[in-house]
């Protein structure tokens, strides 16, 4: 919640326009994922977009991952930003212009680079068939539903990679551009599908990626 607070206070800060609500939640709860749309409508009056980008991964090859462990990546990857969407589609639906944007990534399109992550890219491919399938439900309601697929970007999650000489190398070697993204490359894209720029784009998944899954 501290974390949340501080964004806020630079959003603030900055002259964001609008109202900034922080609301702390555990995502792999499901019933504390559920009452973040009444939280959300309460404070906002409504919801117009909503982006899902939860994300956490078990380091671990497929045959020695636990159980638990398995069960608990999908739980935050995937049924967190289903349940959270569909928390949020009568509101999304009474939006003039809905908007989902699910989070996804470069290892929903293709297997991992590097062995551990099969737990992730499995749920990340589940959150790209979840907005499709998505997409297509809801065109009638209004709502379109999009997903980005991120390359690698320097973050919390990704840090230990990233700064690993040897794991780098080979990072970049997949990627066209040869450099890691910038925050603000992959903010305008997000910006882009929450726009009305984006109102005859539904179903897509948007990689992010310095040309990866282009090749």
């Amino acid at each position: 919640r501290e974390r949340l607070d501080a964004l806020a206070g630079e959003g603030r800060e900055a002259g964001w326009p609008g109202r900034i609500v922080p609301h702390a939640a555990d995502l792999a709860d499901g019933e504390q994922v559920d009452a973040i749309a009444p939280a959300a409508e309460a404070a906002l009056g409504g919801c117009d977009v909503l982006v899902a980008n939860a994300a956490t991964s078990s380091i671990a090859r497929m045959e020695q991952m636990a159980p638990d462990a398995f069960a608990r990546d999908l739980e935050l990857n995937v049924h967190s930003q289903w349940r959270l969407s569909r928390a949020l589609h009568p509101a999304l639906r009474a939006s003039a212009a809905g908007r989902v944007i699910h989070v996804a990534s470069i290892y929903g399109l293709g297997a991992p680079a590097v062995h551990g992550l099969g737990a992730y890219a499995v749920a990340k491919h589940a959150v790209v068939g979840l907005a499709r399938s998505q997409a297509v439900e809801w065109a009638r309601d209004g709502i379109t539903v999009n997903a980005i697929a991120p390359g690698y970007f320097p973050t919390e999650m990704t840090e230990d990679a990233v700064s690993d000489p040897k794991i780098a190398e080979r990072l970049l070697a997949f990627t066209a551009l040869r450099r890691f993204g910038e925050p603000a490359e992959l903010a305008t894209a997000l910006l882009f599908l929450a726009s009305p720029a984006s109102g005859y784009v539904t179903g897509a998944i948007l990689p992010v990626d310095g040309g990866w899954t282009a090749r």
